[in-house]
């Protein structure tokens, strides 16, 4: 075979061909086959002027003109051969005719490339029939992926199917050189920046070669890590795919890697999980931390390193009167102004409306004294607006959580019934008592019950009689004294009425207390008559009236352990003798 018909058939080849002079452009096509002749652009002064002529009268398909343009500068062509880039090979589009046909361009160094001699061949060859498949697939794959590699673990080489131009400029404009090996470059992508600093450790774990080697003899599944990537001045979120490729093998694991942009879908998935969040965790009209968030962060207290735990107890006073008087919305901007001052005062600690009036708030940082104090300057904000809380504070451990969110509710309580004292409805004794009766037959709210009465009740208890323990109480309103003794016993609930009534309560008087704390007869007193009650003097000569009832719902049923206990104070004109005083039974 001679020579000439060798060069022949490799020329034959190519559609065009020109041996090019990289620094000064200066170029000579050795073959330009009819229908790509440009002759308009034959004449160019040299060949970057030549490649961007036909970007500008639209020779090239739209899509691909920026991949193709990158060639029309000296300065990158340039440093991609001072990279060591003997090779440089892109797949475009080009008109020939009146259609486009696949092309591709190839830039080959020889290895005698030198400032003396600056010389590369530039060649333009139609794409064949699998070629042109491969690149059409291609195309669509890049349309998603803005870098497809194959590479080899095996050997820790690469292949660049795809390489978004702007990080090919970025390594460029850094001066680096694409390393030889895939864990090199991988290495140098996160080492340099490209990474965002939070996910370096991530990224480097997983795309770590020997252990890519283990995982996939050991599973061929894809896999698959999702990390900031830097793109211009900013970061964006991206997904690296590892996929083995068909012809992996334990001996030969080649894989494609894969990285797209997923910054605005991630975006979106975190907004929707914040707003589902917000649902969970937040209430609707005050957006502080509701109920559930409440609990859920209570539970988690036992596991803090935390040493002390401060908790106030928030009620509004008066929601249900305005509610009444001026419509729902000014109650709900009642109940905002509070949250307001909670988010003012205590912007940094935990905030949580967990009823329809009440709020908590947690610090594991401010002592009770300094809470104490910020709450005087909550109360000072929302009398501005004639509004009133009542508020209890307690601190101690955290994992005395229990006994602080008691304490904490209980003084809450005795501040309430403090404000109402001094500014509650004085009633006659008859509208009181029938008043009452009808809320617990209808069941109206705890805050109307407070409302309607005054310093004439010493206390006011929801107890369940089925707790053999006696701590499932719904304090609703405490004397100081009371809250003491509550505390003292671990709110048990008999042992505390048992000690009041030995400290405060005449001796003639403990055995209807001993009987009271029956809850097996109590129970039974109630099924058969509703209610049970008795009168008794206390060692300061005082009368007192314990009425005990039972809760029905609100279809009349009782569930056979709800319990009202009221203590009433001056029950009768007279004090009756011992033989006068009746337990009902």
């Amino acid at each position: 075979m001679s020579m000439e018909f060798a060069e022949d058939t490799v020329l034959n080849v190519f559609a065009k061909a020109a041996v090019v002079n990289v620094e000064t452009g200066e170029f000579k096509f050795m073959i330009v086959k009819p229908g790509y002749r440009d002759d308009m652009h034959i004449d160019s002064p040299d060949i970057y002027t030549y490649i961007r002529r036909q970007v500008e009268d639209k020779t090239v398909y739209p899509e691909h003109a920026d991949e193709y343009l990158r060639y029309s500068d000296r300065d990158y062509v340039k440093k991609r051969i001072e990279m060591g880039v003997g090779r440089s090979v892109i797949s475009y589009r080009r008109k020939v005719g009146d259609a486009f046909k696949w092309m591709t361009f190839s830039i080959v160094c020889p290895e005698d490339f030198s400032d003396e001699k600056p010389y590369a061949l530039f060649t333009w060859r139609e794409s064949d029939n699998d070629t042109t498949t491969m690149f059409d697939a291609v195309s669509v794959l890049s349309s998603f992926y803005h870098k497809i590699l194959r590479i080899n673990l095996t050997d820790d080489t690469y292949e660049i199917v795809k390489l978004d131009p702007h990080e090919e400029k970025s390594l460029s404009d850094l001066g680096l050189k694409k390393p030889e090996h895939i864990s090199a470059w991988l290495k140098q992508f996160a080492e340099k920046g490209f990474v965002h600093p939070d996910d370096v450790n991530a990224y480097l774990d997983f795309t770590d070669v020997e252990r890519l080697k283990r995982v996939f003899k050991e599973d061929r599944a894809t896999r698959s890590i999702r990390y900031r990537r830097k793109a211009a001045d900013d970061y964006r979120w991206a997904q690296m795919y590892l996929m083995p490729s068909v012809e992996y093998s334990d001996e030969n694991q080649v894989l494609t890697l894969y990285v797209r942009d997923v910054h605005d879908d991630h975006i979106a998935t975190l907004r929707d999980k914040e707003k589902m969040t917000q649902l969970l965790e937040r209430d609707a009209l005050t957006v502080l931390y509701n109920r559930h968030k409440y609990q859920e962060d209570l539970e988690l207290v036992d596991k803090s390193s935390y040493t002390r735990m401060t908790v106030a107890y928030i009620d509004v006073n008066g929601l249900h009167e305005v509610n009444n008087k001026l419509g729902h919305d000014a109650g709900d901007d009642m109940l905002c102004a509070v949250a307001d001052a909670l988010k003012k005062y205590f912007p940094d600690e935990r905030c949580y409306r967990i009823g329809g009036d009440e709020f908590v708030m947690i610090s594991v940082r401010l002592s009770e004294g300094t809470v104490t104090r910020t709450f005087e300057e909550v109360r000072k904000d929302l009398r501005r607006d004639d509004y009133e809380v009542a508020i209890g504070i307690a601190s101690d451990r955290p994992e005395k959580k229990e006994n602080i969110v008691g304490i904490a509710e209980l003084r809450m309580r005795e501040d309430k019934a403090e404000y109402y004292r001094r500014h509650g409805d004085r009633r006659k004794r008859s509208q009181m008592n029938e008043q009452l009766e009808k809320i617990l037959t209808e069941k109206k709210d705890e805050e109307f019950f407070l409302k309607i009465i005054s310093k004439n009740f010493a206390g006011v208890y929801f107890v369940d009689l089925s707790d053999t323990e006696t701590k499932n109480v719904r304090h609703i309103f405490v004397p100081k004294y009371f809250i003491d003794l509550l505390v003292k016993f671990d709110y048990d609930y008999k042992k505390a009425l048992m000690a009041y009534a030995r400290q405060y309560v005449m001796a003639e008087y403990l055995h209807f207390f001993e009987e009271s704390i029956d809850f097996d007869r109590l129970i039974k007193v109630l099924e058969e008559k509703g209610s049970s009650s008795f009168e008794y003097r206390k060692a300061d000569g005082s009368l007192i009236h314990l009425h005990i009832i039972k809760q029905e719902d609100e279809s009349g049923e009782w569930d056979g352990k709800s319990s009202l206990w009221i203590f009433e104070e001056g029950a009768l004109d007279t004090a009756p003798s011992i033989s006068e005083s009746k337990y009902l039974r």
